[in-house]
């Protein structure tokens, strides 16, 4: 599971609407605006999104995102508007545990874009990339038991409720129930990985 993966402008999901791709640091002005506009509904379900969030905040979490994604620590994607360049979105593959072969997938829809299926198609791609790229055999997707549109994303992108687990996040230091989801490879065709 320990591979090396190229990074550079590997387009991981295209169509007419929409491309999933690798963050750039030149991307920080474009990923400041579409947190900034969309701070308070992400800011309702996700801690690192708070009111004061910078320019210099998106640019410190690009740089982090490429360092762990040339470790193999996290492959974080922009999910961009192919008519205007915009980043409408972000998904993630994080928290990997090489000895389980799992880790968490995570997503957020800029503001005016959601409720067009743009979560859960760049939620499929960056699970078709973790399955089939870095020998994963299971992702989690936890959402807070309130969280109902990133629930409905994860029903649509295939993945399978397991359970209602108390205390699983901390939200602002409090410990806040979820709701666990798991995608494993055949969930989307997918053979499971050889172990390298």
């Amino acid at each position: 599971m320990n591979r090396q993966i190229d990074r550079d402008r590997q387009i991981i999901y295209c169509d007419r609407n929409i491309e999933v791709r690798p963050l750039g640091l030149r991307e920080a002005p474009a990923l400041y605006d579409a947190v900034h506009q969309s701070k308070r509904a992400i800011g309702e379900w996700e801690a690192w999104c708070t009111p004061d969030y910078s320019l210099a905040d998106a640019k410190l979490f690009l740089q982090r995102a490429i360092e762990q994604w040339h470790v193999n620590q996290a492959y974080d994607f922009n999910v961009i508007a192919r008519s205007s360049g915009l980043v409408v979105g972000s998904v993630a593959i994080n928290q990997i545990s090489q000895l389980n072969q799992m880790a968490n997938l995570g997503y957020w829809v800029r503001e005016g874009y959601t409720g067009r299926g743009i979560a859960a198609v760049a939620a499929r791609a960056a699970a078709a990339f973790a399955f089939g790229k870095t020998g994963l055999t299971r992702l989690e997707i936890v959402a807070q038991a309130g969280n109902l549109r990133s629930q409905r994303v994860a029903e649509k992108t295939g993945a399978t409720l397991e359970c209602l687990a108390r205390n699983r996040l901390v939200f602002h230091g409090e410990p806040r129930d979820a709701k666990v989801f798991s995608l494993v490879p055949s969930d989307l065709g997918l053979p499971v990985p050889v172990a390298a």
